[in-house]
């Protein structure tokens, strides 16, 4: 038999114990002792490289490969080590964050997410790395990979897995009568049995014991991927046997006909094929009947419609779906509709967040733009800006900072004046201002003298009572009665005399016996009139300085009612939070 070509390779005959074909591929499964670069190598000689398992459905198919494997091939517990497509170059380290580990398909592509390992690979860098499948094939469960060496392996029954692709494939013969049918693949594999034909095989029929022989290629039809033979069939048909041999080789019903005839018929939805014996889905989509996506099924067809829109009643319209209307909207805060899709939206002083961007995050006005003169607080989707003390907001929601003019409050007792964020409190002349900033003290220099008992300390008039005041008038006539006696015996060679108390002054008698006038009863009276006159004068001028501070408080009243007309007041509560701050 000549050795088929395919592509422009020549095939060279495989030694595969098993073959599976499925979808629009075919896997192989050799033995031998090679290193993994010979493993690719042959697969690559057929048309194919080393097997690929990117899906977990993918693997499966390779169990079920080894499922197939003979009994006697390998013992019941022996373990085989087979090459697959997967390896690393030397210089590319591990990535333990990565499911193959830093490793790649021989084939390139995405790497995906499935990986099966069996234990971590090593880490090493300074060699290249290649992976097997190794396991019990008795257990396809307990396979997995194993990272190594790319030499030859002497660990477990060695051999190596290739996989082929194709666009499309025949359906198995089905004989109408005694015979056998044996296909020969494009890469070189020859069998009894296969579930799907790749295109490029070639079946050779035997029909009972006939010398001659049937040869059948698989060629592609030229509008789309499946693909027929090139003789429909059917083979090994005899009258003898009719539909009882293998239902005719009919795939769905064998209808007998008159003197041993037959005829084959397919079911509700599918046609005849081309060879007389297969059945065709009949293509009810041909005519574009959806506005979406056409589907054919078994007796008709189904509409299917792109995400964001649903099946209309009629079965063939697509209509939007509103997502904004379910019953767990996607959006946080706002949701819009828009044709077949949403779009969520957020809010004054949030900004969209998560991944899809359907959550909404507050925004930190405050630390962003600094939109306070003086100082801020965020808020739940605003902020709010306040001011420091001596200071108050312009308007109810201004961002600027006004000084406050606390003399209009009368925090000092005299006068008061207005600074950027405070106040000074001063006194009028003869006044000194108190320990405690605002209250006023009669100045020492203004002074009368203390009381008794407590000389130097300086002595406020306004904390003196009149009768005080009377009483320190008359202590004072004594020392003054005492003065004009001393100035009258100036002529006198006698020094002066030392009274210790007035009473004595009156009742002094001279060294000779003879009692004289001391002149201080005569004068008395003057003094007493005089501390009278004196206790007026004061008494009229403290009446003035009543006088007057009550019409500074009428005047400052007046003042700040018509500043109320212009300036913005804070209300009772901030007043009385400003008088105990500076209180």
């Amino acid at each position: 038999m000549a050795t088929p070509l395919l592509c422009g390779l020549t095939v060279q005959p495989s030694e595969a114990v098993e073959v599976l074909c499925a979808g629009t591929a075919c896997y192989t499964l050799d033995f031998g002792r090679h290193t993994w670069s010979e493993a690719q190598q042959k697969c690559q000689d057929n048309g194919g490289n080393l097997v690929t398992l990117k899906s977990q459905d993918e693997a499966l198919l390779v169990r079920q490969l080894l499922a197939k494997m003979p009994a006697g091939e390998t013992g019941p517990d022996a373990e085989v080590r087979l090459w697959i497509g997967l390896h690393r170059e030397k210089g590319k380290c591990y990535q333990q964050h990565r499911p193959l580990r830093g490793f790649s398909w021989v084939t390139g592509g995405e790497e995906g997410h499935y990986a099966d390992w069996r234990q971590e690979p090593r880490e090493t860098c300074t060699a290249d790395r290649c992976v097997a499948l190794q396991g019990v094939p008795s257990a396809p469960q307990q396979l997995a990979w194993a990272d190594g060496h790319c030499g030859r392996s002497a660990a477990g029954k060695p051999g190596y897995l290739c996989k082929f692709s194709f666009q499309g494939t025949c359906r198995p013969l089905v004989l109408a009568g005694p015979g056998t049918v044996r296909y020969t693949t494009p890469f070189g594999v020859t069998t009894a049995s296969l579930a799907a034909v790749p295109f490029g095989s070639s079946a050779e029929v035997l029909c009972g014991e006939e010398a001659l022989s049937t040869f059948l290629v698989c060629k592609p039809q030229t509008h789309g991927n499946s693909s027929r033979w090139s003789s429909p069939g059917p083979f090994c048909a005899s009258r003898t046997h009719g539909c009882g041999y293998s239902n005719g080789g009919c795939e769905h019903t064998c209808l007998d006909g008159p003197g041993g005839s037959f005829r084959c018929a397919c079911q509700a939805g599918y046609r005849l094929g081309g060879d007389r014996l297969s059945c065709v889905l009949v293509d009810y989509c041909s005519s574009n009947p959806c506005q979406g996506q056409c589907v054919a099924q078994p007796g008709g067809f189904q509409c299917l419609c792109a995400p964001g829109y649903r099946v209309a009643e009629d079965g063939l319209s697509c209509v939007d779906v509103d997502e904004c209307t379910a019953a767990q909207p996607p959006c946080e805060q706002t949701c819009i509709n828009t044709p077949g899709s949403f779009t969520c939206q957020c809010g004054l002083g949030f900004t969209p967040a998560g991944p899809d961007g359907q959550a909404c995050q507050d925004v930190d006005e405050c630390a962003e733009h600094a939109p306070c003169e003086q100082l801020c607080t965020n808020t739940e989707g605003s902020f709010h800006c306040y001011c420091r003390p001596g200071y108050q907001l312009e308007g109810v929601s201004g961002s600027a900072c006004l000084d406050m003019n606390e003399c209009q409050e009368e925090y000092c007792e005299h006068m008061c004046s207005n600074q950027l964020g405070s106040y000074e409190c001063s006194c009028r002349p003869g006044w000194v201002l108190a320990p405690d900033g605002f209250s006023c003290l009669l100045s020492a220099m203004h002074s009368t003298s203390a009381p008794p008992g407590q000389q130097g300390e300086p002595w406020s008039l306004a904390n003196t009572s009149p009768t005080a005041m009377v009483q320190d008038l008359v202590s004072k006539s004594s020392v003054q009665a005492q003065e004009d006696r001393s100035s009258v015996s100036l002529g006198s060679t006698s020094p002066p005399p030392v009274f210790n108390h007035p009473q004595d002054a009156e009742n002094h008698v001279i060294s000779d016996g003879v009692e004289k006038d001391s002149g201080a009863s005569k004068y008395l009276p003057y003094y007493i009139l005089g501390g009278l006159a004196l206790f007026l004068l004061v008494a009229a001028a403290l009446s003035w300085v009543f006088y007057r501070r009550m019409k500074d408080k009428k005047d400052k009243e007046k003042t700040k009612s018509a500043t109320d007309k212009y300036c913005w007041e804070p209300d009772q509560g901030e007043a009385r939070a400003g008088k105990n701050e500076y209180i």
